[in-house]
């Protein structure tokens, strides 16, 4: 279970929510949504323990999460950023050692630091997909998943699949707590945060 009490994020010297408080829950998905620019990303990577809340608190299962305690909460945690193709390099060369300082290189324990390797090639929808599927498949114990815009690149038949595929985390207990703005999964979610209207 993940709760957000009272919270205010700003970023870039601006509010983006102020007084934002919901409960993720066990066997749920819960949807953040709202415009572009709204600050779904932004919630996600506080959420993730990148970004420090300036006022209010995120805890995971009633323990405090800060940027301090945020690594060992990230092991709990499987990401699927919207950038997806960032995660291939798992799957096609060694890795170097992570470096915690670096944001892309704790995502799942995978990734290298983002600025010591060239930008990896577009994926196509359909390795997209698969990559998620695999992505989830091999942190099958992790009982937190957080995906941002997961359908974003995906055709309507693979934004189908995705959302079976986050509905099958859902059925397993798992907390599973997205950003998008497509409407089949806005729709599916028992939890809705708009972060336009903040109506929870």
């Amino acid at each position: 279970m993940l709760e957000v009490k009272d919270t205010t994020i700003t970023a870039w010297g601006k509010t983006l929510v102020s007084g934002l408080s919901f409960i993720a829950r066990d066997g749920q998905l819960t949807c953040i949504t709202g415009s572009e620019q709204s600050g779904k990303t932004t919630l996600i990577r506080t959420l993730m323990g990148f970004l420090p809340v300036k006022e209010g608190f995120v805890s995971i299962d009633g323990e405090l999460l800060t940027v301090r305690s945020a690594h060992a909460f990230r092991s709990l945690m499987v990401y699927l950023p919207q950038e997806m193709q960032r995660l291939t390099r798992h799957y096609r060369a060694p890795q170097p050692p992570v470096c915690e300082a670096e944001e892309y290189g704790v995502w799942n324990a995978l990734l290298p630091p983002s600025a010591t390797v060239p930008q990896p090639e577009p994926l196509t929808p359909e390795e997209i997909f698969s990559l998620a599927e695999r992505t989830l498949c091999e942190a099958a114990d992790k009982p937190i998943v957080i995906a941002d815009e997961p359908a974003a690149h995906l055709t309507p038949e693979l934004t189908q699949r995705m959302t079976a595929l986050l509905l099958q985390q859902v059925a397993r207990g798992k907390t599973v707590l997205v950003a998008s703005r497509k409407h089949q999964i806005v729709a599916l979610a028992q939890k809705v945060i708009d972060l336009d209207t903040l109506k929870i």
